[in-house]
């Protein structure tokens, strides 16, 4: 039961952390083509709420991974996808610390027209730091995923339906 509340958990923090990442792979090839103006405009007003959820999720993602990881390193048939689940996750965190959030110190500070000469340097680290960002978060769910179908005993299923088809030939 413990290793199940652990794999919800991770599941339930993992899917957010890489729908926003993904947002921002999605908006990145339009965004980068925003004049100053927009551009700064969007950043200053769509992007508040990314980053309370955004640093709970992914925080709180790469926790759930690594006691996961733990409890599964006794050699389980899925220890490496979630390891590679944690790594990956964790990565998508680094890059963010690395790359975005230096982008994001320069942007607080953009608070009118004209932008920085560099604004487009700025602009291209945020939106590709993001976009890496979401890159590592796809592989990590795509190791997380099949790290809980492959290790979901198949008994299970069938027992349920075998008793589920008792109860109807027996009414």
């Amino acid at each position: 039961m413990l290793l199940r509340i652990w794999r919800f958990a991770a599941i339930y923090l993992t899917a957010p952390t890489l729908s926003l990442t993904f947002c921002h792979l999605l908006e990145m090839p339009r965004k980068m083509r925003y004049g100053e103006g927009l551009y700064m405009a969007v950043q200053h007003s769509l992007y508040p709420y990314f980053a309370w959820v955004g640093a709970f999720a992914e925080v709180g993602a790469v926790a759930c991974l690594v006691v996961l990881f733990i409890l599964l390193r006794n050699g389980r048939a899925v220890f490496h996808l979630t390891l590679a689940a944690t790594l990956c996750i964790a990565a998508g965190l680094g890059v963010w610390f690395a790359v975005v959030s230096l982008a994001n110190a320069q942007m607080a500070q953009w608070n009118s027209l004209p932008l920085p000469a560099n604004w487009t340097d700025v602009r291209r680290k945020w939106e590709c730091g993001h976009a890496a960002s979401a890159a590592v978060d796809l592989l990590g769910f795509g190791a997380l995923m099949p790290a809980v179908v492959v290790d979901t005993p198949r008994s299970a299923s069938h027992a349920g339906a075998a008793s589920e088809s008792r109860r109807y030939d027996s009414a």
